[in-house]
């Protein structure tokens, strides 16, 4: 039988700081989430949003440190890299 989880409400949500840096670029912003892993979902999207926006301007790379914070804690820190490049027929 498979165990239910308790349905996410406000009272259960956790502020999380996410901070996305690379030479050319830094956001911090807070993000409410019901855990860690639902953090770094979250974090991670940003930084591929923020990818996609680069990289169709015309850079073929971008590449940031994202890193997660709960309070003082440091949860975790990735890099987060996207690339692109025109195929030729």
């Amino acid at each position: 039988m498979a165990r239910r989880s308790a349905p996410v409400t406000k009272e259960n949500m956790t502020n999380y700081t996410i901070t996305i840096v690379n030479e050319h670029f830094s956001s911090t912003a807070e993000q409410e989430a019901s855990d860690n892993i639902q953090a770094w979902s979250q974090a991670i999207s940003s930084a591929i949003t923020i990818a996609a926006e680069q990289v169709s301007h015309g850079n073929p790379f971008f590449g940031a440190e994202v890193k997660v914070t709960q309070g003082k804690e440091e949860i975790g820190r990735y890099v987060v890299s996207v690339g692109a490049t025109p195929l030729k027929d």
